[in-house]
């Protein structure tokens, strides 16, 4: 079964994970009817077609669990995903193998899925401080969970272009599934934590913003 669970993670939220099993037709047929997805799969490359379908097929399944309305998922000028006129807040991410949904009918949402490989790694000189490294300590698994963290966060805000390793900062706490998170922007600071977890070999963080006001 490709969905491999779904988690409430409070009232007003949930959260979903999907293994990518299907072809594209079969993914597109599992889509609610009345949800037009043609002019954003054509700007899909067809490698990635299938993760971005399964996504969205998730996407469906857990609004379902919220309200029967006919709801198109857009994307807004940040590239943010979201509903016209409705009150939910989504963010998503795929992979080649899972993909990962987080839906709320009551607070701003970030999620990312990484899967973990040396390319984290290879790159990590253009995202994390010297502050950072020294908890990462050139881990492959704790680098890719930094980087999937700052993406994370980077969804969450969606707001202006950030660069992670300036605007984005990640630190440890003493609960061993939860990161510290801060934006910083110029005229922006505000301080998340972000939930983590290891999935097959990937990296999955996610965010709920309960405090709307920002933390100065």
């Amino acid at each position: 079964m490709p969905l491999l669970y779904t988690k409430q993670l409070d009232a007003h939220t949930k959260l979903g994970l999907w293994e990518l099993t299907e072809p594209v037709e079969e993914l597109r047929a599992a889509l609610p009817a009345y949800v037009a997805v043609e002019e954003g799969l054509e700007q899909v490359h067809p490698r990635r077609q299938q993760e971005w379908l399964a996504s969205r097929v998730l996407v469906y399944r857990l609004l379902q669990e919220f309200t029967t309305r006919p709801l198109q998922l857009l994307r807004d000028q940040f590239g943010k995903p979201y509903f016209p006129d409705s009150r939910f807040h989504v963010s998503i991410s795929h992979s080649p193998q899972l993909a990962a949904v987080i839906l709320s009918d009551a607070h701003e949402v970030g999620i990312d899925i990484e899967l973990v490989s040396p390319k984290a790694l290879r790159v990590q000189d253009k995202f994390l401080t010297d502050n950072e490294k020294s908890h990462t300590l050139a881990n492959e698994q704790n680098t890719c969970l930094y980087w999937s963290a700052k993406e994370t966060l980077y969804k969450l805000y969606s707001r202006k272009q950030l660069i992670l390793k300036e605007n984005l900062a990640i630190a440890p706490t003493d609960d061993p599934n939860m990161l510290q998170g801060r934006v910083n922007t110029e005229n922006f600071s505000k301080l998340y934590r972000i939930s983590f977890e290891v999935v097959q070999n990937h990296i999955l963080t996610y965010c709920l913003d309960k405090q709307p006001d920002p933390i100065d």
